[in-house]
Order: structure tokens, then C-alpha cells, then sequence
């Protein structure tokens, strides 16, 4: 009975933190106020060990998402280029100016050519 207690715990702590990463994404893309002030939404790269990379996306000069493995892709694979992480963290910014979640799906990477073995 006890494991079954700490698998709920576990499970009902992911749906909150699922829930409250959701409403921070979906608040951020909102104006800031009724002057039609909009936020400041920027990418930045910053390389990991053995000339790997990944991106960050700021969002008022604070950071909302720091990723560091290429996302929606089984397993932890690094962006090989400084090219591809600043790509696939355009791609993500584009969906947050446009007022959607900030996610990409597998097909969406591999579209943007960030994967090694895959292309459209």
C-alpha cells in the first residue's frame, strides 16, 4: 500500500508542476498591460562540454526555458552546432510571440534538420 501512496504523491506532483509550468508559458505570452507593452522575448546559446550546445529563451531579461538537449528527441542528444540550438530556440520563440505553448514536437525538430540521422 505504501508504494501505491508514493506513486500518487509522485503523480500528482508531475500534473501540478505539468500545470503550473503551462499557465507560466501561456501568462508570459500575454501583454503585460492595457498600453499594449509586450514582453521582451529573446534567444541566447551557450555551449556544454565537448563543443556541444544549447539555447535559452529570456523573457524579459530573465530566463523561462534553458534547454540543453535537442527537445522532443528520445534520450539526451546535444546540438552538434551553434547553428542548430539557435534554430530550434527561434522556432520556440516564434510559437511563444504567437501565443502558443512553447514546445516543439519530434516532427517539428526533425523539420528543422537539428537531428543527427534524420531529415525530411
Amino acid at each position: 500500500m505504501k508504494m501505491k501512496t508514493n506513486k500518487r504523491r509522485k503523480l500528482n506532483r508531475l500534473i501540478l508542476v505539468s500545470v503550473l509550468v503551462m499557465l507560466i508559458a501561456y501568462g508570459t505570452t500575454r501583454h503585460r498591460n492595457s498600453g499594449n507593452d509586450l514582453l521582451q522575448v529573446e534567444v541566447g546559446v551557450f555551449e556544454l562540454e565537448k563543443n556541444t550546445w544549447g539555447y535559452e529563451i529570456w523573457v524579459d531579461k530573465a530566463i523561462f526555458i534553458r534547454q540543453e538537449y535537442i527537445p522532443a528527441i528520445p534520450g539526451n542528444q546535444y546540438f552538434l552546432s551553434k547553428e542548430d540550438a539557435i534554430k530550434t530556440g527561434n522556432a520556440v520563440m516564434q510559437k511563444l510571440l504567437k501565443g502558443q505553448r512553447p514546445t516543439l514536437s519530434s516532427d517539428e525538430v526533425i523539420a528543422l534538420g537539428v537531428v543527427p540521422g534524420f531529415s525530411e
